[in-house]
């Protein structure tokens, strides 16, 4: 479920854009899954998976967390990355 992340310096539309392409990640073609891959990477570094599974599949940070054992501030701090640095267009 969408929700408006207030702590990201980024407009509520462009944080809808932003959710909903990357939960269609499944659906992206090849190129497009590789721009996110590398935006996971960019952004979340050594917790680049934990990340990539956040921000394109329905799990909750709190499962994020316990499966990928890092701390919900970690994951937040990354989200903010990911969503501050995402491209103007996929």
């Amino acid at each position: 479920m969408f929700r408006y992340k207030s702590g990201v310096k980024v407009s509520y539309t462009r944080q809808g854009y932003i959710y909903f392409i990357s939960r269609c990640y499944q659906e992206l073609c090849e190129k497009d899954r590789l721009k996110i891959d590398k935006l996971c990477s960019l952004y979340g570094g050594e917790y680049s998976l934990a990340l990539r599974d956040f921000v394109t599949t329905d799990a909750t940070a709190t499962e994020i967390c316990m499966k990928h054992y890092i701390s919900r501030e970690t994951l937040r701090r990354a989200v903010r990355r990911y969503y501050e640095h995402f491209p103007a267009r996929l």
